[in-house]
């Protein structure tokens, strides 16, 4: 690199199938740069490692790079940041020029790779070599995707993340010391370089994690986490006319980025402001492209050839394919308990109509808010039964992919009635014609509070008649962190909250008052799921996801003992705010 950091990479050229000899080009060259090492072992190979025959095959120059202070790469690790910004426009240069390369790139990758491929994307510049970008399961903005869930630090995650960093840092210089004597060390020392990148990747996510813990600075958003957020630069890579396909699962660690990743770059393309809703009848551009599927961060896509797909779309924008082309309407998704798939241009998608059911005594929800207001008491609990999804969820689905491999059921068809105690329940009627849920969902809660802190974490579940609880979303708001970006949050035409976005930053935070009465907009993460007849909704509200959400020191010592009494109906109800479509009305 051009501060002197070397970066190792894997380069597969195709070959002749006869005689295995160099097969003759140009070829497209496909670039990945992965934090979990090039020789990463299965199940870690899911997110990141190893090459990818079937397009090697097919004509392409496969790249594979270790992150710096990764794997056997040089340097200081750093979840991504302006040093590997600028090592992905390098690479991509180095890239076009390889030998029998035809001077045109395109990367891809699931995960870390996704995201370096929209902070790569937006540093090439115009004219760049690098033609389209293949990101699955990116992060919009990693604090509120992953981090943190309204404010409540997500510390199981962060500590998991670090340790799979850990262990494939150990693992693979470890791989390249025993397999691959031929070439330098990426230091010297042999052994004892492969104990000490361990203790690197151990040094850079402990401290992030015990700051968190403690309530510094980790724990809220702000220049620390700038750096993991593609958020701020999608402007730019709709300016430099990258193509990019992007592949997000309802079920994913970044389920709510992936949407708003779309949103934001169509906007971009069409020179409207990035952080708004998309509207309906919008130009949309064809380089921008979004799958979404009830899948989890690691996964099979229920059969789904995602190599075939990236083949069409690198074909087309590298190989100037024209048969290639991808057609018809840009965002394509498959619900959660429905095989068709539904075609839309707009996020959000203008045949959902934003409903509201409201939180009524008895604990139903009802279209009409009751006109007597009763009260609902919550009492304050650090911990209780595990959710199924959400502990699915925040492992990445690994559980999942290796069970579905093994010829079992997925758990996001789990009974998830378990955490129905010490809750409130609220559950619909029961409805009459297939419905679709599909797009941002707001929970307003209308609420007092004997304490100056709040957690709120909401379930949202599909029950069938026989009593099943199918999870589907979930979402919470630490109550200090209520305030609302009126630019990035977006609003319905009455000024209600149709997808809130809180300012979590340290300065914006402030205490909630006791006994006066306070409005919380809690995001409840999108989804896209189909309601069978017969079957109702049904919304959970409890203050914990065990073992997930940790409030910080500072945040369990204001929230012990508290109890909250919510508002039902009356002059401040609190009501659900969901987006539900007729599926004969969508593609």
């Amino acid at each position: 690199m051009s501060d002197g950091v070397v970066l190792r990479a894997d380069i597969h050229y195709p070959t002749e199938r006869d005689t295995g000899s160099p097969a003759a080009g140009p070829f497209p060259v496909l670039l990945s740069v992965t934090p979990y090492g090039k020789l990463a072992p299965p199940p870690a190979a899911q997110i990141g490692g190893g090459p990818t025959p079937r397009l090697i095959r097919r004509g392409y120059i496969e790249v594979m790079v270790d992150v710096r202070g990764t794997g056997a790469s040089g340097g200081s690790f750093q979840m991504f940041g302006p040093d590997q910004a600028r090592d992905g426009v390098e690479l991509v240069n180095w890239a076009a020029t390889l030998p029998n390369a035809n001077g045109r790139v395109g990367m891809f990758g699931i995960s870390y790779l996704a995201i370096n491929q929209l902070f790569t994307a937006a540093a090439v510049g115009p004219d760049s070599a690098l033609k389209a970008i293949f990101p699955v399961m990116a992060a919009n903005d990693f604090y509120r995707d992953a981090a943190a869930m309204g404010g409540a630090p997500h510390l199981a995650t962060v500590r998991g993340y670090g340790a799979l960093y850990t262990m494939l840092n150990v693992i693979n210089p470890a791989l390249e010391f025993f397999t691959r004597g031929d070439h330098p060390r990426p230091r010297a020392g042999g052994l004892a370089a492969v104990r000490q990148r361990g203790r690197d990747q151990r040094g850079y996510f402990g401290p992030l994690v015990t700051e968190a813990r403690i309530g510094g600075d980790a724990a809220y958003d702000g220049p620390f986490w700038d750096s993991m957020r593609p958020d701020l630069v999608l402007p730019e890579i709709a300016a430099n006319k990258v193509a990019v396909f992007l592949v997000g699962g309802w079920h994913d660690a970044f389920q709510r980025g992936a949407p708003l990743n779309y949103a934001a770059l169509q906007n971009a393309c069409s020179d409207r402001p990035v952080h708004a809703p998309m509207q309906p009848g919008q130009p949309l551009a064809d380089r921008i492209r979004l799958m979404m599927g009830p899948w989890y961060h690691v996964s099979a896509y229920d059969g789904l050839r995602i190599q075939d797909l990236q083949l069409r779309w690198f074909d087309y924008w590298l190989k100037n394919d024209a048969a290639a082309e991808i057609s018809g309407s840009p965002f394509t998704f498959q619900a959660i308990g429905d095989s068709r798939w539904y075609h839309a241009g707009e996020y959000p998608i203008p045949a959902a109509t934003p409903t509201r059911l409201h939180l009524s005594q008895g604990g139903r929800l009802t279209a009409d808010a009751p006109a007597e207001q009763t009260l609902a008491a919550l009492p304050y609990r650090t911990r209780g039964p595990m959710s199924g999804r959400s502990l699915e969820q925040w492992t990445l689905g690994l559980n999942s992919f290796i069970t579905a491999a093994a010829g079992g059921r997925t758990r996001y068809d789990q009974d998830n009635r378990r955490l129905h105690r010490n809750a409130l329940t609220y559950t619909g009627e029961p409805f009459d014609a297939p419905t679709l849920i599909a797009g941002p969902i707001t929970l307003h809660v209308q609420a007092t509070a004997d304490t100056t802190e709040t957690l709120w974490v909401a379930y949202l579940d599909d029950v069938a008649p026989e009593g099943v609880s199918r999870p589907l979303t979930q979402g919470a708001l630490l109550g200090s962190h209520r305030a609302l970006d009126p630019e990035r949050s977006w609003y319905l035409p009455d000024g209600t909250v149709l997808r809130p976005h809180h300012i979590s930053t340290r300065s914006a935070v402030r205490p909630v008052e006791p006994g006066e009465l306070t409005g919380y907009d809690i995001e409840i993460f999108p989804t896209a799921a189909m309601i069978a007849p017969g079957h109702r909704l049904r919304l959970t509200l409890t203050t914990y996801d065990f073992p997930h959400l940790v409030p910080t020191a500072p945040a369990r010592r204001a929230l012990a003992g508290g109890t909250y009494r919510l508002h039902q109906g009356g002059p401040t109800p609190s009501f659900l705010l969901l987006p539900l479509a007729d599926p004969d009305a969508l593609d």
